[in-house]
């Protein structure tokens, strides 16, 4: 359960790497925070938002194909 509090961290000092314009810093902070959003329970939630849109965006197109 370590992950949820690691996130939260990282949000934080990728907001702070931010308003200070430090690039790299931003980039470390962000690959962490990311990485504690795949290694936390929420994770197969995040998932199926990402494969609930990839249908979403899919179907879109099919009726678009299909209405021309």
């Amino acid at each position: 359960m370590i992950a949820l509090p690691l996130f939260l961290l990282a949000g934080g000092a990728t907001w702070l790497f931010w308003r200070a314009d430090m690039r790299a810093g931003v980039l470390i902070a962000a690959l962490v925070c990311g990485y504690a959003l795949a290694t936390s329970p929420l994770s197969n939630a995040i998932d199926g938002i990402g494969t609930g849109i990839g249908a979403a965006v899919s179907s879109a197109n099919d009726g678009a194909a299909t209405s021309k």
